[in-house]
C-alpha cells in the first residue's frame, strides 16, 4: 500500500539529531528520501553514548546502534564530498529533480557551499526548502552553534521553569528539542507541499530550535508577553490546586493527578482515597477552599498516598474515573499497554534480527506508514543514485579516483 507522500522526492544535508527525525517521518510516510552525508558518515553516525550509557547493542554476533536504525529507516544514503565542486554538481542535479531540500546545517555553512535557499531555488523554482536552524535566521546569533542545550532548553526559560527553587537546574532529556524541533519542520513542509501543489511554486520553511521550544512553553511564556507578573516558584506543598499534584506512594514511586477542573471530581477522588467524609469538610470542599487551605490538604493527602503502593493507587483512580497516571521509567514505558495497542513501537527488520523501534508520530489509517528498509550504511545507494542521474559506470569510477564519492 502507497504511504501518503508517495512520489515525494526529499534530498536532505542532514546531521546529528533534528535533520534525520524530520526526514524520518517524511520517510515512514512513503517519501523517497536521500539523506547526503560526507564520505566519513555525519555526525550523528559518530555518536557512541548517551548519558554514559552505550549507543550499542548486539543482535546476535552483528553490533547494531537502534537509534541509528530508527532515525534512519526508509533511507538512501549518498556519501558526497560537498567540499568539492563536482560533489556540489552532483547535489544541485538531485535539486532540480526534488520535490524538497532540507537541512539543518548552519546557515553560514550553506552560504559558503552556495547551498543557500536564493542559490537552489533558482534552480528548481518548485523546490521546498527547509531549514532547522539553532536561533532562527536573521539576528546576532543567526550563525552561532547550537544544540538543543543551549538554544531550546537553556536560552528560552524551559530549564528554568522546571527548576526547584535553591536547585541545581537539571538536564533535558537527550534531543527532546530535537525531535519538537523536526516536527514543526515536517509541519511547515507538508503546508510548503501543499502550496506547491496548488501552485506550482517553491516556497523556504524556516524552524529553529530556539522558536519550537518557546511553543511548547506556550502557556508559560505568554503571560510573560502579556506583561504579567511571573507566578510563584513551585513548590509541590504549596500548590494552588492539590489535585494537579504529584504524591509520594509507599512503595517509593509517584502518582501524579491532573484534574484541571477538581470541583467535579471532588466526590469521586473521596472516595477513591477511602475518605469519604472530606467531601463536605468545609476546608476542602470547594476550589477556593482548597486553595486557601492547599499546604494542610498537601499534608493529609501525602500521609493518605503513602498507606498503599502505586498499583493500589493505579487501580483505585482508575475505578473512580480520576484523570492521573504513575509517574514511569522509559523502561517501563516500552512495555506499557496502551503505546502497544496503538502500535507506537514497530518492529525494523534487521539483517541481523528484529528491532523494536518508535513509531512516526501521525498515523494514517488508509495509508499507513510502513518500514520498507532498514537504515542504509554510509554511500550504501551512492552508485544507485549516481546511475540514476545518468552517470556511466566509467563516470562512477572517476569520481572515486577524485574522492568526491568513498
Amino acid at each position: 500500500m502507497a504511504g501518503v507522500l508517495e512520489g515525494v522526492k526529499v534530498v536532505s544535508m542532514e546531521h546529528n539529531v533534528a535533520g534525520p527525525r524530520a526526514s524520518l517521518c517524511l520517510a515512514d510516510w512513503g517519501a523517497e528520501v536521500i539523506k547526503v552525508e560526507p564520505p566519513t558518515g555525519e555526525a550523528g553516525r559518530g555518536i557512541r553514548s548517551i548519558g554514559g550509557v552505550s549507543t550499542t547493542i548486539n543482535i546476535g554476533a552483528v553490533a547494531v546502534r537502534p537509534e541509528n536504525e530508527a532515525s534512519n529507516r526508509n533511507k538512501k544514503s549518498l556519501a558526497l564530498d560537498l567540499k568539492k565542486k563536482t560533489g556540489r554538481d552532483i547535489l544541485c542535479q538531485l535539486v532540480q529533480k526534488a520535490d524538497v531540500f532540507l537541512s539543518n546545517y548552519q546557515l553560514s555553512s550553506l552560504k559558503k557551499l552556495r547551498l543557500d535557499y536564493d542559490t537552489l531555488s533558482q534552480l528548481n523554482p518548485r523546490l521546498v526548502y527547509a531549514i532547522i536552524s539553532g536561533y532562527g535566521t536573521k539576528g546576532p546569533d543567526k550563525d552561532e552553534g547550537a544544540y538543543y542545550y543551549t538554544a531550546a532548553w537553556a536560552r528560552t526559560g524551559m530549564q528554568n521553569l522546571v527548576t526547584l527553587p535553591g536547585a541545581v537546574p537539571p538536564r533535558s532529556p537527550h534531543g527532546m528539542g530535537d525531535s519538537m524541533a523536526a516536527i514543526a519542520a515536517v509541519a511547515g513542509i507538508l503546508g510548503a507541499l501543499f502550496h506547491q501543489e496548488r501552485t506550482g511554486r517553491g516556497e523556504k520553511v524556516e524552524v529553529s530550535l530556539f522558536q519550537t521550544a518557546l511553543w511548547s512553553i506556550f502557556s508559560d511564556l505568554q503571560p510573560a508577553l502579556s506583561g504579567m507578573p511571573r507566578g510563584m516558584e513551585y513548590d509541590r506543598t504549596n500548590v494552588v490546586n492539590p489535585l494537579i499534584n504529584v504524591y509520594p506512594t509507599k512503595d517509593n514511586r509517584w502518582l501524579q493527578l491532573g484534574m484541571f477542573q477538581p470541583d467535579p471530581y471532588w466526590p469521586s477522588f473521596c472516595q477513591a482515597i477511602e475518605r469519604p467524609k472530606l467531601e463536605n469538610d468545609p476546608r476542602f470542599n470547594t476550589m477556593e477552599s482548597r486553595r486557601e487551605n492547599c499546604q494542610e490538604l498537601i499534608r493529609l493527602l501525602d500521609e493518605i498516598f503513602l498507606s498503599k503502593t502505586l498499583e493500589q493507587w493505579t487501580r483505585l483512580c482508575r475505578e473512580h474515573g480520576l484523570i492521573f497516571s504513575p509517574v514511569q521509567t522509559v523502561q517501563e514505558v516500552v512495555t506499557d499497554p496502551q503505546a502497544l495497542a496503538n502500535d507506537y513501537f514497530i518492529d525494523l527488520k534487521h539483517p541481523a534480527g528484529s528491532l523494536k523501534v518508535l513509531a512516526a508520530p501521525a498515523k494514517f489509517n488508509k495509508n499507513p506508514a510502513l518500514v520498507r528498509t532498514p537504515a542504509p550504511e554510509l554511500g550504501q545507494n551512492t552508485e544507485e543514485i549516481l546511475l540514476d542521474l545518468g552517470y556511466s559506470w566509467e563516470d562512477i569510477a572517476g569520481l572515486k579516483e577524485q574522492e568526491v564519492i568513498p
